[in-house]
């Protein structure tokens, strides 16, 4: 299993970018720590391990509630955020820059959980089997992961109003191949975590509008080429992305409403299991 490109990846201008943005990015996607949390219902004194922790928000957040947290990332510079965030509100958050597909805990966990970070493995059955062998007898499982990008309006309105600026259209991904929509199927979901283990599977779908940043439509713009599937795409073909700026903030102002916010819809699946 090699996960080498999604570590260089989010080691890169990539992570950079989500290191920079991490405030922003997290206020965006509090609906879906909110609930992860409602999923995995952490209790004080449990030990609670996050996958893909990213800048630390969901591991801080379970902190809070009185657990035991570590959380686990690819990235150094996202880890960076998280330990200094730690620092200030949460100082006894362990954050440890390695890939869970292979990272062993110290200790067990009675509670595993991500918001996000799970769908990048090159090999997901593998990886969820190592990450259940992480977790206490009757641990539990709860995550966050994106529905098809045709589900999701926030990711797939900046590329239909790129796509006059585009070389080609964006090629769709491999089924189940790494990636920010690989367990967009629930079929795909069941079988990996199946495979891996995993029993007393459920799969919720979590349908809301989340609210993307900015408060006027060149700041909301200037976010969509900076963030999601477009901005991978502009990288991938090589393109100006001032070229494409000005489309896209025409087409935020017909988004926003009359105080210039942005919200579009959002589509996840919300997973639960038992090791």
């Amino acid at each position: 299993m090699d996960n080498s490109a999604q570590i260089d990846y989010w080691n890169g201008p990539a992570g950079q970018k989500w290191v920079r943005d991490a405030d922003r990015l997290d206020k965006m996607l509090r609906p879906f720590l909110d609930a992860v949390i409602g999923a995995g219902k952490p209790r004080a004194g449990e030990v609670v391990t996050d996958i893909g922790c990213g800048g630390g928000a969901l591991s801080l957040e379970v902190a809070g509630r009185g657990a035991i947290a570590t959380g686990v990332d690819v990235s150094q510079p996202l880890i960076e955020v998280a330990r200094r965030r730690a620092a200030v509100s949460a100082p006894g958050t362990r954050f440890v820059v390695a890939d869970a597909a292979d990272w062993t805990p110290e200790t067990a966990a009675d509670l595993i959980v991500s918001r996000f970070g799970v769908m990048f493995f090159a090999d997901p059955v593998r990886a969820f089997a190592n990450i259940r062998k992480g977790a206490a007898p009757g641990g539990r499982l709860a995550f966050a992961c994106w529905r098809p990008l045709a589900e999701n309006e926030w990711a797939l309105a900046p590329i239909i109003a790129a796509m006059p600026f585009l070389r080609e259209a964006p090629k769709p991904p491999e089924p189940g191949a790494p990636g920010p929509f690989a367990f967009g199927q629930r079929e795909h979901i069941d079988r990996v975590l199946t495979e891996a283990g995993w029993r007393s599977i459920r799969i919720s779908p979590w349908d809301g509008l989340i609210e993307l940043p900015g408060t006027a439509a060149p700041e909301t713009a200037g976010f969509m080429l900076e963030i999601g599937p477009l901005s991978r795409t502009i990288s991938e073909q090589g393109l100006d992305p001032l070229k494409i700026r000005d489309a896209l903030v025409a087409r935020v102002q017909g988004l926003a409403d009359a105080e210039g916010r942005t919200r579009l819809k959002a589509a996840t699946w919300i997973v639960e299991a038992c090791a």
